[in-house]
């Protein structure tokens, strides 16, 4: 037997003794998914969870409100849970184009319609960003949000 046939067999049997949890392959993709370093950062401005602790939500209300800020680009999301899936509709303002929105290793392009709004309903729950391209062609991206 060869050594890259004895890898093979080894790889294998680790394979199905111990595999690597999807959580953790969906993270790495994630992670490896940052080679547009150079994009700029749009911050978060409010997130509807933080605000006002003593605050209390209603019976059944499960919607967030996010907003992001940048010097060129201001991004709206409303947040929807239902059935352990995410909806989001989303507020653009200074840009143009689509909307990519970024969750557990995938990715969802959304057209950003004319007055500035996109939708991307049933997303997996996660890490998820969005990244548009700014009217004056700069690239921007949110910061990671749990949702």
């Amino acid at each position: 037997m060869t050594d890259d046939e004895l890898m093979d067999v080894l790889r294998a049997a680790a394979a199905e003794a111990d595999p690597v949890p999807e959580l953790v392959l969906r993270q790495a993709r994630a992670a490896l998914s940052t080679h547009d370093l150079d994009a700029e950062l749009a911050e978060l401005a409010f997130d509807s969870d933080l605000a006002d602790a003593a605050a209390v939500r209603a019976d059944g209300e499960d919607v967030r409100l996010l907003s992001f800020e940048s010097a060129r680009v201001s991004v709206e999301l409303q947040v929807e849970y239902a059935d352990g899936r995410v909806s989001l509709r989303g507020l653009i303002t200074g840009a143009t184009g689509d909307a990519v929105v970024e969750v557990a290793g995938e990715r969802h392009v959304r057209p950003i319609g004319a007055e500035g709004w996109f939708t991307a309903a049933g997303l997996p729950r996660g890490a998820t960003r969005v990244k548009v391209t700014a009217a004056d062609g700069t690239a921007v991206t949110t910061g990671w949000a749990g949702l």
